[in-house]
């Protein structure tokens, strides 16, 4: 039985560490993609933004093309 414990301290002895910086290294991992969201979803607003302002000003113009060709219509 004295191989049995001694494994089993060994293995005791070895475990603990190596989870505690397993877990540190995931926590850090974690935070580094956690950052990365955030800069994205920045991004990814900014992005939307920019098409958004550049549809406008098509958007305004089919509208008035719209307009034109009603009033032509009618006239």
């Amino acid at each position: 039985m004295d191989v049995l414990e001694d494994a089993r301290q060994v293995l005791q002895d070895f475990l603990p560490p190596e989870m505690r910086e397993i877990r540190g290294q995931l926590a850090a991992m974690n935070r580094r993609i956690d950052a990365i969201e955030k800069i994205s979803r920045i991004r990814h607003e900014s992005i939307v933004q920019r098409l958004e302002l550049l549809q406008q000003p098509f958007a305004f113009e089919k509208r008035i093309s719209n307009l034109e060709g009603k009033k032509r219509r009618s006239a």
